[in-house]
C-alpha cells in the first residue's frame, strides 16, 4: 500500500457521506465498501423524499444530511429506452 494514501481506518471514521443512488446496483456496492472502511454516517436519499433535479430538494438534502462528502451515483434510467436506442441514450 502506498504510504502517502490516507489510512482507511481513520480516513472515514467521523465522515458523513451521502450516496445518491446508494440503493441502486452500483451504489449498493459503494455503500458496502464505505461501511467496511468505517464510515460513521452514510445517508442514502430516496427519490420520493428528494427530487435531485429540483434545487429546493437538493438544498433540503444538504440541510438534512450535513454531508462531508457526496458521492453522486443517482440516475433516472429508463430501461426500455436503453434497450431500444442504446446510442441515443448514451448521448442523452
Amino acid at each position: 500500500m502506498n504510504p502517502s494514501w490516507p489510512n482507511n481506518a481513520t480516513c472515514w471514521r467521523d465522515k458523513r457521506v451521502t450516496v445518491t443512488g446508494g440503493a441502486g446496483f452500483l451504489g449498493s456496492f459503494v455503500v458496502e465498501k464505505l461501511r467496511e472502511r468505517g464510515a460513521a454516517h452514510i445517508f442514502i436519499p430516496r427519490r420520493q423524499d428528494y427530487d435531485l433535479v429540483q434545487r429546493d430538494a437538493v438544498l433540503a438534502l444538504l440541510h438534512d444530511a450535513h454531508p462531508d462528502l457526496i458521492i453522486h451515483l443517482a440516475a433516472r434510467v429508463r430501461r426500455t429506452w436503453v434497450r431500444r436506442w442504446p446510442r441515443r441514450t448514451a448521448r442523452w
